[in-house]
């Protein structure tokens, strides 16, 4: 495993007439903090001209121009070493405190759901969507009755939420068959084996909205009776008192 630390630009400077050179450290841990690397790279005008990487202790040149300056580095190998000493050292120490942050793991929130029924020789469709996971790689894959489907599925890459979270869909047409087990299995640094999420076959999406609005046209039609046989009992009930009370009177 590796972990690039750090990569940014330590130190930037700029030239006359546009030009201008930067230099950037690259601190990587190759699977713990007891064995890091570092890395050097010096660039003028978008070309890279001299890296030296710590493992190598070697300075090398990528242009004619900076082969004089590295042969001049490689002439000192204790002195290379000495400084690449001090960096690493840096980087550790910075490690302890990034790396438990980037270690993180964010289980997935995941839904498997139709969102087409099938029709004649159109194909049901089904989407099944990852949300606000860390790290980013991800794996989603569709089974039918426990074999993986790989025809007729589409998925969408990683999407930043742009809160260090991610997301991610995929989709399978298919064709319905009676009684067959639909699942999306995601895989995922969070769990240390994939989560296999079942399809919800007993009622579509759509089945289940018309369900929903005609139980709520059900309550609402009760309520109104309710309502109106409420009124019609206390308008007769007043109605047959202000009567009996008129015969009493008179």
């Amino acid at each position: 495993m590796i972990i690039e630390l750090s990569n940014g630009l330590l130190a930037t400077f700029f030239l006359v007439h546009g030009h201008y050179g930067f230099i950037l450290v690259l601190c990587r841990v190759l699977g713990s903090l007891q064995n890091v690397e570092i890395i050097y790279s010096i660039n003028y005008d978008k070309k890279e001209l001299l890296r030296f990487n710590s493992t190598e202790n070697k300075v090398a040149a990528y242009t004619e121009y900076a082969m004089k300056w590295a042969d001049d580095f490689n002439k000192k190998p204790e002195w290379l070493h000495m400084e690449a000493e001090k960096a690493i050292a840096d980087c550790k120490r910075f490690g302890q405190l990034y790396l438990p942050e980037v270690e993180k793991t964010v289980k997935p929130e995941v839904t498997v759901r139709s969102v087409r029924q099938a029709s004649g020789k159109n194909p049901a469709m089904l989407i099944c969507s990852a949300y606000d996971f860390y790290p980013k790689p991800i794996k989603l894959t569709w089974m039918r009755d426990d074999k993986e489907v790989t025809t007729d599925v589409t998925s969408t890459e990683e999407l930043a939420d742009g809160d260090w979270y991610y997301q991610i869909h995929s989709h399978l047409e298919y064709f319905p068959k009676p009684g067959e087990k639909i699942s999306c299995v995601v895989e995922h640094a969070s769990s240390h084996k994939p989560m296999i999420y079942d399809l919800d076959s007993s009622l579509s999406e759509s089945d289940r909205n018309k369900f929903i609005t005609g139980a709520a046209g059900v309550v609402l039609g009760v309520i109104m009776a309710a309502g109106g046989l409420i009124y019609y009992k206390r308008k007769h009930t007043v109605h047959y008192k202000s009567h009996v009370f008129s015969t009493v009177m008179w």
